[in-house]
C-alpha cells in the first residue's frame, strides 16, 4: 500500500514528530510516497487545512496512484469525510494508524480485548451522517435488536450494537483482569520487582531477553524482538537469577508513545499496572533517536500520570553504536549507563547497577543446614544467591544473600548474620 503523508504543523501547539509517523507506517508495511508539510495558525473546523491545499493533495494522490492519505494529526469525523470527498481517497488520521497497529500486534486475550474495545469506541465516535437521507430500517432485527419502527435510523442500530458488544467485552475483560491481579498477588512477595519502561522500540525486549539468556532458571523462552514500534503489547514477568547478583522479578511493559489516542489510553494504562509493584524502574532510551529527549519526557510524564513517578529509576541509554562518533554526551550520572544492548558484555554493568539499587532489600547471613533438611538448601539455591558453601559430615554451611523479609524463616539454621 502506498501512502501520501500530510504533516500539519499548528502554531503554538505540540505537534507529533513526523519521524514517529514514518515508523508507525513502516510497522504496517505502508510505503510512504511523499510527505507534504503545511503550517497553519489554526485548524479549519470542517477541513483541518485549506480547501485549496486539499485540492492540490487530491491531484497529487490521483496522479501518483496513492492508495491512502495519512494525516500526522487527529481529525474529526467531519474533517475525515470532507477531506475524502475533496481528494477522492481514503483518509487515515494518527489515531487510526496507532489503533490499527495495536489490533495487529495484540496477542494475549487481555490485550486483544482492550484494543478491540478501543477500536469500537473509536469507530462509534466516527459514526456520522454522510447525508441527511439515511437508509432506514423498516423491518427485522439486527443482531438480536427488535424492530422499533420504520423511523429507526441505521446509524442508531450500529451504535446500539457497538454498546452491546462493548458491554460483553468489558465483562469478559473484568474476569481476566481479576485473574491477573490474583496471579500477581500470589507471586513470591519476598523478591523485589524490577520493571522495564521506555518509549516504543527503545530496546526493552532486547534487554529482557539478555536477562533471560543469563538467568539460571529453567524457563528460558525469549520474547519477540523486532525493529518495529509496539513489537509487543503484552506485559511479561520473569524470574531473573544470575550468579553473583541479586535475584529479582523482571517485568517488561508496552512501549510508550506521544499523543496516544484517547480511546487507547485506558487500555494502555491498564497494561502498566505491573509497574505499581516495582521496587525499581529501568528506563531504556534510544539514544540514537533525534527525538530522544522528547521520548524521555513522554515516558516520564506517563509514569507520573499512572502514579509511579516517585519510584527509583535507572537510565539505560541504548543503541550507542548507532550514534555518530562526533556526537558528544555529558558525563553519565551514577544511575545512568551508555550502552549497546546488542553487546551482552554491557549486562554486567547493568546488573551491578541493579545490585546497588537493591542492596537494601537483601541481607547476608550464614546458615548451617543438615543433610536431613536439604529442601531448605535447594529453596535458597533456587530463589536466592549462595556466595560460599562448605560441606562436612552432617550438613552444609552456606553464606547466602536473602531478602530481609525472609530471614526469620531460616532462624533455626542461623550461625551468624549481619542483619
Amino acid at each position: 500500500m502506498k501512502a501520501l503523508v500530510i504533516n500539519v504543523i499548528v502554531s503554538k501547539k505540540e505537534n507529533s514528530p513526523i519521524k514517529e509517523m514514518e515508523n508507525l507506517l513502516a510497522t504496517l508495511d505502508i510505503e510512504i510516497e511523499q510527505i507534504l508539510t503545511q503550517n497553519v495558525e489554526v485548524v479549519h473546523n470542517s477541513y483541518y487545512v485549506g480547501k485549496g491545499f486539499l485540492h492540490q493533495v487530491g491531484c497529487y494522490a490521483r496522479e501518483n496512484n496513492i492508495d491512502v492519505i495519512v494525516f500526522n494529526n487527529d481529525l474529526s469525523p467531519l474533517q475525515i469525510r470532507n477531506i475524502s470527498d475533496i481528494t477522492s481517497k481514503d483518509i487515515m488520521d494518527r489515531s487510526m494508524v496507532i489503533i490499527k497497529i495495536f489490533l495487529e500486534r495484540a496477542s494475549s486475550k487481555e490485550a486483544k480485548l482492550q484494543v478491540e474495545m478501543a477500536s469500537l469506541k473509536y469507530y462509534a465516535s466516527r459514526l456520522i451522517d454522510k447525508d441527511h437521507d439515511y437508509s432506514q430500517v423498516t423491518s427485522g432485527g439486527a443482531g438480536g435488536l427488535q424492530n422499533k419502527g420504520s423511523g429507526e435510523k441505521e446509524i442508531n442500530i450500529k451504535k446500539y450494537l457497538i454498546r452491546k458488544t462493548l458491554k460483553a467485552k468489558e465483562d469478559e475483560l473484568k474476569k481476566i483482569v481479576q485473574n491477573r491481579q490474583n496471579q500477581r498477588a500470589s507471586r513470591n512477595p519476598f523478591l523485589p520487582v524490577v520493571a522495564i519502561v521506555g518509549y516504543t522500540n527503545a530496546g526493552k525486549s532486547t534487554l529482557l531477553n539478555n536477562f533471560i539468556r543469563l538467568t539460571k532458571t529453567t524457563k528460558k523462552e525469549e520474547i519477540l524482538e523486532e525493529n518495529r514500534l509496539f513489537a509487543t503489547l503484552d506485559t511479561t514477568t520473569r524470574f531473573i537469577k544470575v550468579d553473583h547478583h541479586y535475584p529479582f522479578l523482571l517485568t517488561d511493559t508496552v512501549g510508550f508513545i506521544s499523543s496516544l489516542p484517547t480511546t487507547l489510553i485506558k487500555a494502555f494504562r491498564s497494561t502498566l499496572e505491573e509497574i505499581k509493584d516495582a521496587s525499581l524502574l529501568i528506563h531504556v532510551v534510544d539514544i540514537s533517536s533525534s527525538n530522544y529527549l522528547e521520548e524521555i519526557e513522554v515516558t516520564t510524564k506517563t509514569l507520573q500520570e499512572i502514579g509511579v513517578g516517585e519510584k527509583e529509576v535507572i537510565y539505560i541509554y541504548n543503541k550507542y553504536d548507532l550514534v555518530n562518533e562526533n556526537v558528544k554526551f555529558r558525563i553519565m550520572n551514577d544511575d545512568e549507563l551508555l550502552v549497546s544492548l546488542k553487546d551482552e558484555e554491557c549486562m554486567e554493568q547493568i546488573l551491578k547497577l541493579i545490585d546497588r539499587k537493591l542492596e537494601d532489600f537483601y541481607v547476608e547471613i550464614e546458615l548451617y543446614i543438615p543433610y536431613t533438611n536439604m529442601n531448605v538448601y535447594y529453596e535458597i539455591l533456587n530463589k536466592y544467591s549462595i556466595i560460599e558453601e562448605k560441606e562436612d559430615a552432617n550438613g552444609i554451611t552456606i553464606i547466602a544473600q536473602i531478602s530481609k523479609n525472609r530471614v526469620k524463616d531460616y532462624k533455626e539454621y542461623f550461625i551468624s548474620s549481619l542483619y
